[in-house]
């Protein structure tokens, strides 16, 4: 493999590598720490039982007889014990005795000297904690290696998905933006060389400002999406009339749209909603754009009121969604299926809706019937 091909790997997948190898060797040394502090206390267990053997055999050396049973003397966590008593390890032996209390003189008796049950009972219980501690912490670094791991991993699809996501929407900015200036300094260009004719002087305007519409919105659209970033963002609340809004945004995109799409407004007089009337207008413009690419050419503005809410409706005839991604096409740079998915757009309309809705304490959903069968976007307001 050439020195070309593995920088270009490196630079692909050079922190994966890194992340895994890490991944690898934090689990090899958290799993030889576990048994090496598993194995270190059963060394101290064993030392602790020798040394504890070594004492009982110098405590049986010291001890004077004739032994009485009981407690040592000279040490308490030792006893003597007459041979033939229930034995503790470790034991020695005291050595022999006249045993006098059988009355029989020149009989003798043996002795020893062991740990008491409640002194090995305490070390028992010392260790076993010692190792609970172990497998205890064991399990809690354990825990929290997954869980650092699984972070880290999310944290590094997320900055990945980010960053693909990030490159396709620069380059659809850059077309958007270059497409409808392109188009206007075309038309610039020609009336200033005097080259249109008369008669086609409207249309090109028209077209003309149609395009620089067109740019405005995307600048407007780029603008709000990092006007609803900052949390401290406020939008009006104020009393919106739904049914000259809806006349008027009708109007103009009328005008700008030309014959290509019909809208039928369908909303009382009386309809008003508490919002910000300019928020309002940008998430009419994103709705309809979004109807528009996806092939809507009759789009319904309706709004009905029920109680102190109002349900404004934007409905289409294009080429609609399945009915299972509606709640992932409010999310940034979603795009929804279908003949015109590659069609122009940012990929941010409807998540800046949603955004500019929730503002204005109110909620939108999308709704279809799958492809081919149109869309409906509805906007829960409260009413004024």
């Amino acid at each position: 493999m050439s020195k070309s091909a593995l920088a270009v790997m490196w630079r692909q997948h050079g922190l994966r590598i890194v992340f895994s190898a890490a991944v690898v060797l934090l689990i090899a040394l958290s799993s030889w720490w576990f048994a090496f502090l598993r194995q270190a206390i059963a060394g101290q267990q064993t030392a602790t039982l020798a040394m504890l053997d070594r004492e009982v055999e110098l405590a049986a050396i010291r001890a004077e007889p004739p032994a009485r049973a009981g407690p040592l003397v000279m040490d308490r966590r030792m006893e003597i014990v007459a041979a033939g008593s229930p034995l503790q390890t470790p034991a020695h032996w005291l050595g022999d005795g006249a045993d006098v209390r059988a009355g029989t003189p020149g009989r003798e008796r043996r002795w020893l000297v062991q740990p008491t049950a409640n002194y090995l009972q305490t070390l028992s219980d010392h260790f076993e904690r010692r190792r609970a501690m172990v497998l205890g912490e064991g399990g809690l670094l354990t825990s929290l290696l997954v869980v650092v791991v699984a972070m880290l991993y999310t944290l590094s699809r997320a900055e990945s998905r980010f960053r693909r996501e990030m490159q396709d929407f620069l380059g659809r900015v850059t077309h958007e933006m270059k497409t409808p200036l392109a188009g206007i300094k075309a038309v610039l260009d020609t009336l200033k060389a005097g080259r249109m004719p008369a008669d086609q002087q409207t249309a090109l305007v028209t077209l003309a400002l149609r395009e620089a519409e067109r740019e405005e919105h995307l600048i407007q659209n780029l603008l709000l999406a990092q006007r609803l970033r900052l949390p401290n963002q406020q939008f009006a609340r104020e009393r919106v009339a739904l049914r000259p809004l809806l006349e008027r945004f009708a109007a103009h995109r009328t005008e700008t749209l030309g014959d290509a799409v019909t809208f039928d407004v369908n909303c009382a007089p009386e309809v008003a909603v508490t919002g910000d009337a300019t928020a309002l207008w940008t998430v009419l413009e994103n709705l309809v754009d979004n109807a528009v690419k996806y092939g809507g050419k009759i789009i319904e503005l309706s709004a009905i009121q029920a109680q102190d809410r109002v349900t404004l409706r934007v409905s289409d005839d294009g080429s609609g969604f399945e009915a299972h991604r509606a709640p992932d096409l409010f999310e940034p740079f979603a795009r929804s299926q279908g003949p015109q998915v590659g069609k122009h757009g940012t990929g941010l309309g409807l998540s800046i809706s949603r955004g500019l809705v929730e503002r204005m304490g109110g909620t939108i959903a999308a709704h279809s019937q799958g492809l081919g069968h149109g869309a409906e976007f509805s906007v829960l307001l409260r009413s004024a």
